[in-house]
């Protein structure tokens, strides 16, 4: 059942997905959403069936087998769907417990690369402005730059996020208006894990002395954002014209400044959809490159994939299959 045009203006989540998918979705796109029977999501559930309708939207949910209640959550989420004659999906996975992230972070990536495998043309997650501000902390607390500042976008490749404006409240409040129920996962409150930590303590502490450390902390990491969006279009320039595939022509890196130099192989290592290793040692990769002379092959391999100078050109492949 499609939302009316009144509801639409008055209630801000719906508003929000609608915003979101008018600025993406072309009509007769498909369009899934992340469903893990949780209150953020739940919401999005509901408001992409009042404005998407359900022959176009579908569910998928990611079983990891990692809780004793997966199963559970999962016939609760079935049962759910039907409700609002949605199609439901799961897919069960292994979460790899060998990639040097943790258990948490690997889960995540995991449960994103099965969402975005899916046949629909977009993607629908559901995190909001408490998410936002809490990964951003995460983030620079970990020794992140820009990039990792900037925290999640509201568009990247087929997914969007179009609660990223709102806060968690403003979601259980539709919840309950629209009587809509969700599971309460426990381990969200264990605080061995650093985002549960920030979650619920760091973060309320904050909001004692600054009221609005949400939205402040949200802003800023749009504003990251934007100098991203700056930043990876100078990777582009420095790139002269050469395509963004391995090998690349070495001299791209002595061409410019240090700083330029690591800005285009941050962005490169991004747009191949692997993470870029620590400061120190990209630097001294850089150095590497720029020093190397004809007799000099330097490397560096991490979690995943090597890169290495060989004939005047830097190359780069995967590892962990």
């Amino acid at each position: 059942m499609a939302a009316s045009r009144n509801s639409l203006s008055t209630d801000p989540v719906l508003g929000a997905v609608a915003a979101c998918l008018e600025r993406y979705v072309l009509a007769g796109q498909r369009v899934v959403v992340g469903y893990s029977g949780g209150l953020d999501s739940s919401v999005l559930l509901h408001a992409a069936n009042r404005i998407v309708g359900d022959a176009r939207l579908s569910a998928l949910y990611v079983h990891h087998g990692l809780h004793s209640h997966a199963d559970e959550w999962e016939v609760a989420c079935a049962k759910y769907c039907g409700t609002l004659s949605i199609s439901f999906n799961v897919r069960h996975v292994s979460v790899p417990l060998d990639t040097g992230l943790g258990v948490e972070a690997a889960a995540r990536r995991l449960r994103h690369q099965v969402l975005t495998q899916h046949p629909s043309e977009w993607v629908l997650l559901a995190h909001h402005a408490d998410d936002q501000a809490e990964t951003l902390l995460h983030n620079l607390l970990r020794g992140t730059g820009v990039r990792g500042a900037a925290a999640m976008p509201e568009v990247l490749g087929k997914t969007l996020r179009p609660f990223l404006g709102l806060r968690r409240a403003l979601l259980k409040t539709y919840a309950v208006e629209h009587s809509i129920p969700w599971i309460e996962d426990e381990s969200n409150r264990d605080c061995r894990y650093t985002r549960n930590y920030l979650r619920t303590t760091t973060i309320p502490g904050l909001n004692a002395r600054f009221p609005k450390v949400t939205e402040q902390l949200a802003a800023a990491a749009r504003r990251f954002g934007e100098a991203q969006m700056l930043l990876d279009e100078l990777a582009t320039i420095d790139l002269q014209g050469n395509s963004t595939k391995f090998p690349i022509p070495a001299g791209l890196f002595r061409d410019t400044s240090a700083a330029r130099a690591s800005n285009l192989l941050r962005a490169l290592l991004v747009w191949h959809h692997v993470q870029a290793p620590d400061e120190f040692r990209l630097r001294e990769f850089i150095r590497q490159i720029r020093e190397a002379g004809s007799d000099r092959h330097p490397r560096l391999d991490v979690a995943g994939y090597s890169l290495w100078y060989a004939k005047g050109k830097l190359h780069f492949q995967h590892t962990d299959s």
